[in-house]
């Protein structure tokens, strides 16, 4: 028996996983958050725009629908890159859990 093997260090490696994710989530989910709130901002104006504006006008939601854009764009990049690590922990978790149940039943 390999001594990583047994079930107390696959527990020890889930609470650690979960610890780094609960961490790094910190960092993430106001990534997130501002992410949802431009997006929110975005979609409203843009549908007006489309629907109910006229060529020539400049309102106040077409300055907000360009800084939401603006926004969006900026945070692209900070976003794809928060979505990627939170499903790489995910995976792992989901890993390390299904891992230890396994040597608990064995």
């Amino acid at each position: 028996m390999k001594f990583s093997n047994i079930p107390h260090m696959e527990r020890q490696k889930l609470v650690i996983l979960e610890r780094v994710q609960h961490d790094v989530g910190r960092f993430t989910n106001p990534v997130f958050n501002l992410f949802v709130i431009a997006a929110a901002i975005y979609l409203p104006c843009y549908a007006k725009l489309m629907l109910f504006s006229s060529y020539g006008t400049l309102d106040p939601l077409s300055v907000l629908l360009a800084l939401s854009a603006i926004a969006l764009v900026l945070m692209t990049p900070a976003f794809a890159l928060a979505a990627t690590v939170e499903v790489y922990f995910a995976s792992r978790i989901a890993k390390a859990s299904r891992a230890s149940r396994s040597i608990e039943i064995a």
